[in-house]
């Protein structure tokens, strides 16, 4: 109904998406989560946080057995990734149950990077009025192997009104690996919005 305000939560790159559902609708998002996710900044392009993830994991040799796949189709051109089963194992989830990494080996689907994409290299398009006025919280994946902990509060930092919860144990496919402490902080999340 009219006045209805969402909580929106982001996860890994769809963290990105998250960022232009604020721009677009800052009165329809109360709050927005990211939760182990890429956080834009107002001020710098979208493409700055894989940017940085690709250049952290790359050059350390991080992304392990990943492929690197170029494609080129209706939407043009760029790059993709297809997580190989060994990452997935180290640094995705590593503290998940074993089913769920099963299931995750099985579902891998190559991963537009979109670094290609105009939209991403818009420094513009997150403006303070519109993303910039949504309320949001990082929830740090403590143990996440991928982007780590120092690539998370990297995001924050260009974000310095952002609040963070911290879940321990926390490997990237957070609601995998600590459902309940996910649950709880969102929870929370909801909660301290409705006391305010």
């Amino acid at each position: 109904g009219d006045g209805e305000r969402l909580i929106l939560v982001g996860h890994s790159h769809g963290g990105l998406s998250l960022a232009l559902a604020m721009e677009r609708f800052p009165g329809k998002v109360a709050a927005a989560v990211f939760a182990a996710a890429g956080m834009p900044c107002v001020g710098k392009h979208m493409g700055v946080t894989t940017e940085e993830f690709m250049r952290r994991t790359s050059s350390k040799g991080l992304l392990m057995d990943c492929e690197m796949l170029p494609i080129n189709n209706n939407q043009g051109a760029g790059v993709a990734i297809i997580m190989g089963p060994d990452f997935l194992a180290r640094k995705y989830y590593q503290q998940s149950p074993p089913e769920d990494l099963a299931l995750a080996k099985m579902l891998v689907r190559p991963g537009n990077q979109f670094m290609k994409d105009p939209v991403m290299k818009d420094a513009s398009l997150l403006t303070d009025d519109n993303y910039g006025s949504v309320k949001k919280v990082y929830v740090v994946a403590k143990a996440d192997g991928s982007s780590t902990e120092e690539m998370q509060r990297w995001m924050v930092m260009f974000s310095p009104d952002t609040e963070v919860e911290e879940i321990a144990g926390a490997d990237h496919a957070i609601m995998s690996s600590r459902p309940t402490e996910l649950c709880d902080a969102l929870v929370k999340i909801a909660n301290n919005l409705n006391t305010c």
